[in-house]
């Protein structure tokens, strides 16, 4: 946005539309730089640098903001008196001390007959994302969920059906899970910071991370593609960004660095703070050191003393940066480290941080503006290490990359959100914690059974995806988002789940036409769940064992009547029958109680018969020729189109405005419909 008005800007006609002022505020200092554009190059125009007249920044976080604001107003009225005009706005970078990383695992079961597609696994992602987010807030009590933004994560890991794998695009599975290391900031960091910019009429024009700075100016675009890792050594904090694949995938801090050196070397020298500073600087240099302890003795030291000293101090460095590393970069080195910030000058600091990640010496490097591509210097003043951060500022801004902070509308909700990529709305909703069940949608689960020994599945209904709107416009989960987007979000609708019941395959059975006891009856097929008997209406659970078996024999046809052979025998042509026997549609089966034919009289003796009325589909019907009656016995008054069965209708069965079973007792005067649906 600034870089055509920044074209073939003369060193001696410096404006203030053609600058941009970048600010680094640190633990101990503040440095300032004013930089243009010049040909292909940045050049800094005018820098400036001040220490906190005392301790206002602890660990890189703001506690004293006038204090702070006294530094900055220093840092700017020297700059201004360079350039000869007013710094109305200015860039500035989040601390990495307000970062906070969170370890998040988590699994999802999926139908086994789904292949892994981009927005399953970028789901399953956000899901860990927001389980890591759910850990800082429970930790932080009190604190408002929207107070804390994720502004990076990275996988740690996939598993498909609990074991390890690299990729989950294009496999099918029962199970899938993900590790993740997610970064987030809280917005009293981003609140401290305009606070000071505030008291001083400064506008905030852009704002990073000073992780995201760093590598900004000593990483370039195209060594992105590698696998490295950016260590800003300052005195609260050390700062660490992860390249991968071309992008800035992961960023970290651990609350050590150069300050714990210092307060080492005035424990070891009994030194105070500023003369330990100043032992520390000189080390660099290799040679003997000469400074006044407390007791006002004149000491003179070697560099190999004073790294004797330091030997642990340094050793906890090393081992807590690299372990950050490691954490960030899913427990393997990177290729290679770049070293910034005054607190990694120290010697040996390099190698050590080397033989903890298994590298060679040379792949882990102190770089100091002279690394920066890109860069001309009128004067040397800040030209170390601790000089690199504010140029990354100064860069970020200048090549609008886009590391802000927007504002997107959801749902008639507004959030702020990092604004570290190009933001998808997919990207929106999960940094703004929406639930993405509500955006994924389920399928209806699925209805597995076990039909007269064949395997049955019955699919679950597909689920109605999200409906993606942005400012009215369809959209979808992909769409880039700007400042000031209203996303609408009609939440996608789960599938019905599986049904089935025996009803439902009752059809493809025969049904018995035979008379029995001088009336003519139609034996439907019987069902059995789990080896039970149930009614065809019977609702099939997960996992069932079905039967539906057809009346072949008496014993058959005597359960379809109600009859029971320990009280009834069976005969035909007047003779009794074993149970086994088969049957042909047509044949006549007489029931006979036990106790009259063992009487002697041979003859066939029904129970006693009566008739009751009831009304079958508004029609006043009678049934006669038993002594009592079930709901099957219906259907041999009602004319029931049979064909249908093979169209796939259910059969409706009502009694008294109830659903009914065909072993259910009917009584005079009962209500009755029976039909399809």
């Amino acid at each position: 946005m600034f870089k055509e008005e920044f074209e073939n800007t003369a060193r001696t006609q410096i404006k203030e539309d053609s600058t941009i002022f970048a600010l680094d505020i640190g633990t101990r200092t503040v440095i300032g730089n004013v930089v243009a554009v010049s040909g292909e190059s940045l050049r800094i125009v005018a820098q400036s640098i001040t220490e906190h007249e005392s301790r206002a920044v602890f660990d890189g976080q703001i506690h004293d903001i006038f204090k702070v604001a006294q530094a900055v107003r220093r840092v700017r009225e020297d700059l201004e008196a360079k350039l000869g005009f007013k710094l109305k706005k200015v860039a500035i970078a989040a601390a990495g001390r307000s970062l906070k990383t969170r370890f998040a695992q988590i699994e999802q079961e999926i139908g086994d007959d789904i292949e892994i597609d981009p927005m399953i696994c970028r789901g399953l992602e956000m899901d860990a994302v927001k389980e890591a987010h759910g850990q800082l807030r429970e930790e932080a009590g009190d604190i408002r969920e929207e107070e804390f933004y994720c502004v990076g994560y990275t996988v740690v890991n996939y598993y498909l059906n609990g074991y390890s794998i690299t990729s989950l695009m294009g496999h099918s599975g029962r199970k899938i899970g993900v590790d993740v290391v997610a970064t987030f900031l809280p917005n009293s960091v981003v609140n401290s910071l305009y606070s000071v910019l505030s008291r001083l009429n400064l506008e905030p024009i852009s704002l990073t991370l000073e992780p995201i700075a760093a590598a900004s100016a000593i990483i370039p675009d195209n060594y992105r593609l590698l696998n490295l890792a950016l260590v800003d050594i300052g005195a609260g904090t050390s700062d660490i960004a992860i390249t991968r694949d071309g992008s800035i995938v992961a960023y970290g801090m651990v609350p050590v660095a150069g300050d714990e050196i210092t307060e080492a070397l005035s424990q070891g020298f009994l030194a105070d703070f500023n003369t330990a500073e100043h032992i520390k600087r000189q080390m660099a240099g290799g040679e003997d050191i000469t400074f006044q302890d407390v007791m006002g003795i004149e000491r003179k030291i070697s560099c190999q003393e004073a790294l004797e000293v330091l030997a642990p101090s340094l050793d906890n460095l090393a081992d807590r940066i690299t372990e950050e590393i490691l954490k960030l970069n899913g427990n393997k080195s990177p290729k290679s480290i770049f070293c910034v910030g005054g607190g990694g000058q120290v010697p040996t600091f390099t190698g050590r941080v080397a033989e903890r990640l298994g590298l060679s010496p040379d792949r882990v490097v102190l770089k100091g503006r002279k690394s920066i591509p890109g860069l001309l210097v009128d004067e040397e003043a800040i030209s170390g290490p601790e000089g690199v951060t504010v140029v990354g500022i100064a860069r970020v801004a200048l090549d609008n990359v886009g590391h802000n902070f927007i504002t997107i509308n959801i749902n008639d909700k507004d959030y702020r959100l990092f604004h570290s990529r190009e933001l998808t709305v997919f990207d929106a909703l999960g940094l703004a914690d929406y639930n993405l069940g509500d955006l994924m949608g389920k399928n209806g689960k699925d209805l597995r059974f076990v039909l007269n020994g064949e395997r049955k599945v019955i699919y679950g209904e597909l689920c109605k995806p999200a409906e993606v709107y942005i400012n009215g416009e369809t959209a979808t989960l992909k769409s880039g988002l700007k400042e000031d987007d209203r996303i609408t979000i009609a939440k996608a609708e789960r599938g019905e789940d599986a049904a089935a019941s025996p009803a439902d395959f009752i059809g493809h059975y025969k049904s018995l036409l035979v008379q029995v006891n001088g009336s003519d009856e139609e034996a439907l097929p019987q069902c059995f769940i789990n080896g039970k008997k149930a009614s065809p209406e019977a609702v099939i659970a997960d996992g069932d064992r079905v039967e539906i078996r057809e009346v072949k024999d008496a014993a058959g046809l005597a359960e379809c009547m109600g009859y029971s052979l320990e009280h009834y025998g069976v005969f035909m042509d007047g003779r009794e029958v074993s149970a086994d026997k088969e049957l042909s549609c047509g044949e006549k089966v007489e029931f006979r109680l036990k106790e009259q034919t063992a009487s002697g009289s041979g003859d066939p003796v029904s129970p006693e018969v009566k008739s009751i009325e009831v009304t079958v589909n508004n029609n006043k019907t009678v049934l006669s020729g038993k002594n009592s009656y079930i709901f099957v016995d219906i259907f041999a008054v009602v004319n029931l189109d049979l064909s249908q069965i093979s169209s796939g209708s259910k059969i409706k069965l009502i009694h008294n405005g109830q659903g009914a079973k065909y072993t259910d007792p009917v009584k005079e005067g009962d209500v009755i419909e029976v039909g399809w649906e």
